[in-house]
């Protein structure tokens, strides 16, 4: 139930984001549905370690409502031993979790920007918007020059069309407006002109000019080469690779920066010598300018090489610290739910909603220090797990020897007691 409700709120979140783009392309229906099962892997990633954490919540606090907790204890069984079984089943979920971060969730993220990137290609207007003012000449028989493009409504300002289909010299028209439409998954499309003017030039007599106007003109272009359905992109970001995948692009960027250094070694040693033999102040000024801006760019190269690292072994450790999760949301939610002792499902969804905002927000801030390189991404990554499992173990300790926990049974004693 938590892990459909979770995932219902965020897949409601990423339909409404959707819905705008699939119905401007004109997909059918089989393409729309493909690209929103591919945007489903991260929505997965996240939704089960807090519906985890929802299921605890309530499960514990039923138990505790229910004074299931208290027979267990006078029968003689610890809350320990009742939680055992539990942290065991998250560990082999967690165990899933880590596979389904590694082999599924990046082949379905790349998938779900090749989709992207295809739709933007379907889309003519994204494609003219950076050909403003530019002919182009890949649509059909047509070459078209534009003077503005709107790439949010597809509208079209001050076009000029020349169409080669027809034998002879090609036919001038030009339009105050248009409107690009996309249809077929983006082979074909139906481009309209508002409120312009025509000159065709007679094939057999070059002397003789037909001109006239027209208030709407509807061309068919039908253009194979942008069917996104065929798009393959062999580039891949780091949330688009496996483990060993990154980790193989670390060491290949660590090695090549130890073979920049050692360049930039070698040749400062080669012009301290040359500096030493030389008499020409002047030329070595010059000399050693030019050395000092292209060390410059060298170290700069390092930087970028090395903040591309950082972000691969940051992916790399949160795919492991999201899946174990799960472990350290049952080493929380369980003694919380024996202390809220809720029975309903709205207590622990929004207890759980906090906890989960907390360690994402630690999540995010770790990461983007991590990236800039303020601190190693192991740690970033993974202080959220040992923040919230230490609190965990707290609260366990607390409730296995019923003892207060910076006076928090106290507080809920006194909540109970007020009429």
């Amino acid at each position: 139930m938590g892990f459909g409700l979770i995932v219902f709120v965020l897949v409601i979140d990423v339909v409404l984001q959707m819905l705008d783009q699939v119905l401007s392309k004109g997909l059918v229906t089989g393409v729309a549905l493909q690209l929103f099962i591919y945007n489903l892997a991260w929505i997965v990633a996240l939704a089960v370690p807090m519906a985890v954490l929802i299921a605890v919540l309530m499960v514990f606090g039923r138990l505790a409502a229910d004074n299931e907790l208290l027979a267990f204890k006078a029968a003689g069984i610890s809350f320990t031993r009742v939680i055992t079984p539990v942290v065991l089943a998250a560990l082999l979920l967690a165990i899933g979790m880590i596979w389904f971060n590694d082999q599924v969730l990046p082949d379905w993220n790349h998938r779900a920007r090749e989709l992207a990137a295809s739709l933007k290609r379907a889309k003519a207007a994204l494609v003219l918007k950076q050909r403003e003012g530019v002919f182009v000449r890949d649509l059909g028989p047509y070459h078209l020059l534009i003077r503005h493009v709107d790439e949010e409504t597809n509208l079209l300002s001050g076009l000029t069309l020349f169409d080669t289909g027809q034998p002879g010299p090609p036919t001038t028209l030009r339009a105050a407006t248009g409107r690009i439409e996309i249809f077929d998954e983006g082979r074909y499309m139906r481009l309209t002109l508002e409120d312009g003017e025509y000159h065709r030039i007679d094939g057999d007599d070059h002397g003789r000019i037909s001109r006239g106007t027209f208030g709407r003109q509807v061309l068919h272009i039908r253009d194979t080469s942008r069917d996104f359905s065929g798009y393959r992109s062999s580039y891949r970001s780091d949330r688009e690779m496996n483990v060993s995948a990154m980790l193989a692009g670390v060491d290949g960027m660590r090695l090549d920066n130890e073979r920049t250094i050692a360049a930039i070694d070698s040749t400062v040693d080669a012009f301290v010598r040359d500096a030493a033999e030389s008499a020409d102040a002047t030329d070595l000024a010059e000399r050693g300018r030019r050395l000092g801006n292209r060390i410059d760019k060298q170290w700069s190269l390092i930087d970028t090489r090395r903040r591309r690292a950082n972000s691969y072994l940051v992916e790399v450790h949160k795919k492991f610290s999201i899946a174990l999760a799960c472990v350290v949301f049952v080493l929380v939610g369980a003694p919380v739910g024996a202390l809220t002792r809720a029975r309903g499902a709205a207590v622990s969804v929004a207890v759980s909603l906090v906890f989960f905002f907390a360690f994402w927000m630690f999540l995010i801030g770790g990461e983007e220090l991590a990236d800039r390189g303020f601190v190693p991404p192991a740690v970033a990554m993974w202080s959220p797990n040992v923040i919230f499992g230490i609190v965990g173990l707290l609260l366990t300790r607390a409730t296995v020897l019923d003892q207060p926990l910076f006076g928090m049974r106290q507080w809920l004693r006194r909540r109970k007691a007020t009429p």
